[in-house]
C-alpha cells in the first residue's frame, strides 16, 4: 500500500516531512489506508538499512554498473566508511572504472529521504531472503502497480546493512546494479553515531522558496510523469551574472536534476549529443549514465541528468516548456556547462 508523502513550502525553502509522520496525519483523516504488518516490516528493514549505512563502520569490494540500450558501464571499487562520515570510494586497480564519477555511490550508502518517497511511491513487500558477500540478507521489493519489480534490496541479517540493489526499467531491464563482492564492518562500531555533513558544489548557492522562484518567472513543477517528485529546489551562480536554477526530482529510486538559465538552443547540439524529437519540438539527447537532454523553452535552455528508465526522461521532456529550434548557434556558456551540471546528479549535493 503506498503512503502519502507531504512536502510543506516554507518561506526559506523545500522542507519534506517523512513518510512515517506523513502518514500517520493522512490515515488519521481516512485517506491512506494503515500499511499491513509485512509491508511496514519491509519500510522498517529499509530505514534501519539507511542508519546502519551511516553510523557502521565497514570496508570492502564493490561493483556497480548501468545499463541504458546497447551501452553499458561499469566499475570495480573499494569502500571505506567511518560511522560519522561519508564513504570514499576508490577504483580498485588504474583503469577498472568506466564509470564517471558522479554514477559512482557506495551501495550502503541508502539516503533516508530517498527511503520515504520510495514508500510513498512504490509498493514494498519482503521476498524470498538471499545472500550476498557471503551473508545471509533479508530481500525488499520496490513494485510499481500491478505487481512489476522496480526495484530490489538486500539488506545484512546481522548488521542491518545495505549489500547490494538493483534498479530495473518499466519493461523490466535491468537499469543499475551494485553490491558488496566483499565486506567487513567493524563490530565495535557505536550504534548511536550521527552521519557527519555532505560538502555541496563549489558555486554561490541558495536555498529557494518554490512560490518565490515562480514570481521571478521560474517553472517549477510539484510533479513530474512517472512518480518523480520535486525534493529541492535552489538557485546558483556559478559565474557572476550567470543565473542557473537546480530543480531535484526523485521517485525513491532514481534521481532526474533540472537545470535552467537564460537562452535559447541553438540548431547543432554539443559533441556526443544526438537531436532527438520530442512531441514535435527538438531536443538534443546523450544516452549515457547518467542521460542528459538539452532544449529550450519559456526563455530558459534547460538540461536534464537523470539515471531513470529512459521512458521516465521522455516523459519528463514532454510534461516541461519547449520551444521549436533556432538558426543563432549552439550557446556557448551551455556548452561550457554541460559537464558541470551533470556533475550535480545528485539532489542532495
Amino acid at each position: 500500500m503506498r503512503r502519502a508523502l507531504v512536502a510543506v513550502l516554507t518561506g526559506a525553502g523545500l522542507v519534506l516531512a517523512g513518510v512515517p509522520a506523513a502518514a500517520t496525519e493522512r490515515r488519521a483523516s481516512g485517506d491512506v489506508p494503515a500499511p499491513t504488518a509485512a509491508e511496514q516490516q519491509a519500510l522498517d528493514l529499509l530505514v534501519s538499512a539507511a542508519r546502519a549505512g551511516q553510523v557502521l563502520t565497514y570496508a570492502g569490494t564493490q561493483y556497480l554498473a548501468t545499463w541504458r540500450g546497447d551501452r553499458s558501464a561499469s566499475a570495480l571499487l573499494e569502500v571505506v566508511h567511518d560511522a560519522g562520515s561519508g564513504p570514499a570510494l576508490l577504483p580498485s586497480s588504474p583503469g577498472s572504472a568506466t564509470l564517471t564519477a558522479t554514477t559512482m555511490t557506495a551501495t550502503a550508502d541508502l539516503e533516508p529521504r530517498l527511503v520515504d518517497l520510495l514508500a510513498s511511491t512504490y509498493d514494498l513487500a519482503l521476498v524470498a531472503p538471499g545472500r550476498c558477500a557471503g551473508r545471509s540478507a533479508a530481500v525488499v521489493e520496490a513494485r510499481r502497480a500491478g505487481g512489476q519489480v522496480a526495484g530490489r534490496f538486500w539488506v545484512d541479517s546481522e548488521t542491518g546493512l545495505l549489500l547490494r540493489r538493483e534498479v530495473y526499467g518499466a519493461s523490466g531491464e535491468r537499469l543499475r546494479s551494485s553490491a558488496f563482492l566483499q565486506l567487513d564492518v567493524d563490530a565495535g562500531s557505536a550504534p548511536g553515531g550521527a552521519a557527519g555533513p555532505v560538502g555541496g558544489p563549489a558555486t554561490t548557492s541558495r536555498t529557494a522558496g518554490v512560490e518565490r522562484l515562480r514570481e521571478e518567472g521560474w517553472t517549477v513543477p510539484a510533479r513530474l510523469p512517472a512518480g518523480f517528485r520535486l525534493l529541492e529546489a535552489r538557485t546558483s551562480t556559478p559565474s557572476p551574472g550567470e543565473a542557473v536554477l537546480h530543480l531535484a526530482y526523485s521517485d525513491g529510486l532514481s534521481t532526474l536534476s533540472l537545470f535552467a538559465q537564460d537562452g535559447r538552443l541553438g540548431s547543432r547540439p554539443p559533441s556526443g549529443f544526438t537531436a532527438e524529437q520530442v512531441g514535435a519540438r527538438p531536443v538534443w539527447r546523450r544516452a549515457d549514465g547518467p542521460e542528459r537532454a538539452v532544449w529550450s523553452g519559456g526563455g530558459h535552455v534547460w538540461t536534464l541528468v537523470s539515471d531513470a528508465d529512459p521512458s521516465a526522461v521522455t516523459a519528463a521532456v514532454g510534461a516541461l516548456p519547449r520551444d521549436p529550434a533556432t538558426d543563432d548557434g549552439v550557446l556557448s556558456r551551455l556548452s561550457r556547462g554541460l559537464g558541470r551540471m551533470a556533475g550535480m546528479l545528485s539532489p542532495f549535493d
